[in-house]
């Protein structure tokens, strides 16, 4: 076998182990809802293999992700909304890469992907830098609409930064998906702080929640019935009203990033927001 192979085997395997781990978790915590028959086998099925075949993806591309190329647009449009696309724990900016393009498609041009590390930091460590990113993207594009769309930690990010923003500084909206608006039982198994700290219902969302602050702008969390890492499902709801959550396909968590379908959601309601 040469090393090619052997390095196509090896992570297709990887990909089978870690799928396999995550959704015996998710047949546990929703194995009453299988009984009852509330839950089908198709959704679980399709969790498991998308995230089969999405891992290897993340873990070729993200070597790519650092480079200054794909964070930023090669020019900007003064007659188009700005979109900042911010991924989730342990990803980088590569993640974005199919979702940006059809963005391109659909006549999206102003694309910003924000980067940030997952270990040796924490929430609001990455929210500060969050908030720096966002003020440089207003400066280059001064007066013009923008949008938020965060995937996992990156959608509580920018869940966070509109509920803290003034009148001025609120973004036109702000779209999630799969986000642990309220956490998830699954990041016990996370190293690292940031990961810990995600923990459903736990310290950061309590105080989170102490702030008091309901989003300002359309709210959109688009979540998928077979997410295997935000558990409970509960989970992947904001916490109170103003909030439309949108069921997608059956896919797995990392799955949402790479999915036309999803894509396809996300971009009917930014064109429904940006034609109201």
């Amino acid at each position: 076998m040469g090393s090619l192979a052997c390095v196509i085997f090896l992570l297709f395997a990887v990909s089978v182990a870690v799928s396999l781990f995550a959704y015996t978790f998710f047949w546990f915590e929703n194995s009453a809802s299988f009984r009852s028959g509330k839950r089908s086998f198709i959704e679980l099925l399709g969790g498991f293999f998308s995230g089969i075949f999405s891992l290897p993806m993340v873990i070729v591309c993200f070597p790519f992700g650092w480079t200054g190329k794909l964070q930023r647009p090669k020019s900007v449009s003064s007659s188009e909304p700005v979109i900042i696309l911010t991924h989730g724990l342990y990803h980088n900016a590569s993640g974005w890469a199919l979702f940006k393009r059809r963005l391109h498609k659909a006549g999206f041009n102003n694309i910003f992907l924000m980067n940030y590390g997952s270990f040796f930091t924490s929430f609001e460590n990455v929210l500060e830098k969050f908030e720096g990113f966002v003020s440089e993207v207003r400066q280059s594009t001064p007066g013009q609409p923008l949008i938020l769309i965060g995937h996992s930690l990156g959608g509580l990010v920018s869940r966070v930064y509109a509920e803290k923003a003034n009148e001025q500084e609120a973004p036109l909206a702000v779209i999630t998906l799969g986000a642990p608006h309220q956490g998830s039982r699954m990041t016990a198994f996370g190293p690292g702080q940031l990961a810990s700290s995600l923990v459903y219902r736990g310290p950061l969302y309590e105080e989170l929640e102490r702030m008091g602050r309901e989003i300002p702008c359309p709210a959109i969390a688009f979540y998928s019935p077979a997410d295997a890492l935000v558990l409970p499902e509960e989970g992947l709801k904001a916490p109170y009203g103003g909030w439309i959550h949108c069921e997608t396909a059956p896919v797995s968590h990392v799955s949402m990033l790479f999915s036309a379908s999803v894509s396809r959601q996300v971009i009917d309601q930014v064109n429904c927001i940006l034609n109201r």
